[in-house]
């Protein structure tokens, strides 16, 4: 059984719907400052931070695109299941580095070009202290190391993208994220969907909707550590459960 109940998924979908949430997290990015962004998709290399309410805004977008869901849920595999050997991009960037879920993408990614280069770059070193400590734990306790393209990969603070007005504090970003989750705490007050609240990134919210997550986790470390067997696994995986 999947972490995240396909049922409960949609009930959540029914309440945000009939309670106007996807409308007021469409006004809360509305309120976002402006900017003049090249497009080029440097940024999208990783399973972005995003709430309940932004996965369920995705996983509605996605539901009457049949074609679009398969291709980002098999990207979304190949990145969880790889992630330990490979660094791969964000899934729903195509080919041509454009965003395939521009509409609806969430918080972070619209955020991304408005934090002050100082702020930015304590922040990647914090993550860049923390993948290591990481690989470090994953060494001793399952005994294979992370690929250190994985561990040292670093998203570069843009220098071309260029604010409206001004870059944003770290009290105002964090003031956004605020709103975003007062809708995520209507959804977990009213009991509709049974979740573990943790941090998830937008990868991670779609495998639970998949996999029970300790299930998820340990195929990842034995393909990490079976490196031979990681191709049929994964397209066996995918066979069943990319419906």
């Amino acid at each position: 059984m999947a972490s995240i109940n396909n049922t409960d998924i949609l009930k959540s979908i029914d309440y945000a719907k009939k309670n106007q949430l996807f409308e007021k997290l469409n006004n809360i990015y509305e309120t976002l400052p402006k900017g003049q962004c090249t497009g080029c998709g440097s940024c999208c290399m990783e399973s972005v931070g995003i709430n309940l309410i932004e996965f369920l805004n995705i996983y509605n977008y996605l539901q009457d695109k049949d074609e679009l869901r398969k291709k980002s849920l098999d990207r979304i595999m190949d990145y969880y299941f790889m992630e330990f050997m490979e660094k791969k991009s964000c899934p729903f960037k195509d080919e041509n580095n454009r965003c395939e879920i521009y509409e609806v993408r969430p918080l972070n990614c619209r955020l991304f070009g408005h934090w002050k280069k100082e702020d930015y770059n304590k922040n990647l070193k914090d993550i860049t202290e923390k993948n290591q400590q990481y690989k470090n734990i994953m060494k001793v306790k399952y005994g294979f190391d992370i690929s250190d393209e994985v561990v040292n990969y670093k998203i570069k603070y843009c220098e071309d993208f260029i604010p409206e007005d001004r870059y944003l504090s770290k009290s105002e970003r964090l003031n956004f994220a605020d709103n975003v989750m007062v809708l995520d705490s209507r959804l977990f007050s009213k009991g509709i969907i049974d979740i573990e609240f943790r941090d998830r990134g937008i990868v991670e919210y779609f495998i639970d909707s998949l996999l029970n997550q300790n299930m998820s986790y340990n195929i990842k470390v034995r393909i990490s550590k079976e490196k031979n067997i990681s191709k049929r696994t994964i397209g066996r995986l995918k066979r069943m459960l990319i419906k």
